[in-house]
């Protein structure tokens, strides 16, 4: 960039900052950087929380390999998958008696694609048709029955890939790091890996991420890349316990035993 662009560029940014603000000061400033604002705070969200306890270990941008049949429970519904990044948290709510068939596009994929039900019968598309008539939206933003064939579209579009070229990450697909996603100006918050959340015992409980989930579970797939964003404060304490660990033989018979576990 040039001396006069950068001062072009200055000048606009205080011209914004005078006339409409800070918030959309540091929103063009970021654009400028060709970041997104909103991934941006949520990664500066999860540096504040991390910054504020002794964990080190917690980092919820690293994607992990797991069986997707150990999936069968969803965690709390208060859980987010972007602004809950990287907590730790203690408690009873891993205690999750919430499967995964509670979830209308969970369950209606399954119908779609391993027992042939038709779209327009599924629980999803009777629920987006209604609240459409109703003038609402549903299901990944429907406003329209147009809407609503273009969300089939994709669906079915989505088993295909999977099916044919296997589960992919986010990663993967865009030849960038999760963190770098998330600051690029493109993020979409929609579009990210199968989020979790694990329990104390090491359970992996179901945050988001529905239709891939639901077409794993069909193809019955050996392995998908998943997010962590939440973990009990119990588990991470075991976590830290193998990470300071010179080698195995220090650890607790309770450390032993969850080795083999892939968030560890």
């Amino acid at each position: 960039m040039s001396l006069q662009n950068i001062r072009a560029t200055c000048l606009e940014g205080i011209s914004i900052l005078r006339t409409e603000g800070l918030l959309p000061f540091i929103r063009a400033g970021l654009r400028e950087l060709n970041l997104n604002h909103r991934g941006f705070y949520y990664y500066l969200n999860y540096l504040y929380k991390r910054s504020r306890r002794s964990y080190r270990t917690a980092e919820p941008f690293t994607v992990v390999a797991v069986d997707p049949q150990r999936i069968r429970y969803r965690a709390p519904s208060d859980i987010d998958r972007w602004t809950h990044i990287g907590e730790v948290r203690d408690g009873g709510w891993d205690f999750s008696d919430r499967p995964l068939e509670d979830g209308s596009k969970y369950r209606s994929v399954v119908d779609r694609f391993e027992h042939g039900t038709s779209w327009e019968e599924t629980d999803i598309y009777q629920a987006a048709l209604e609240r459409i008539e109703n003038g609402e939206t549903h299901w990944n933003g429907c406003r329209t029955v147009d809407d609503l064939e273009r969300r089939v579209d994709h669906v079915e579009r989505l088993y295909e890939t999977i099916r044919k070229s296997g589960f992919k990450s986010q990663s993967e697909i865009h030849g960038r790091s999760v963190k770098s996603i998330v600051l690029r100006g493109s993020f979409d918050r929609s579009k990210t890996d199968i989020a979790v959340a694990i329990g104390r015992d090491g359970e992996i409980l179901f945050i988001d991420g529905n239709h891939r989930l639901a077409i794993a579970h069909v193809l019955d797939l050996d392995e998908i890349p998943v997010r962590v964003v939440v973990r009990h404060a119990q588990w991470q304490d075991l976590r830290e316990e193998v990470a300071a660990a010179d080698s195995s033989d220090g650890l607790s018979a309770r450390a032993k035993s969850y080795l083999d576990h892939p968030d560890m």
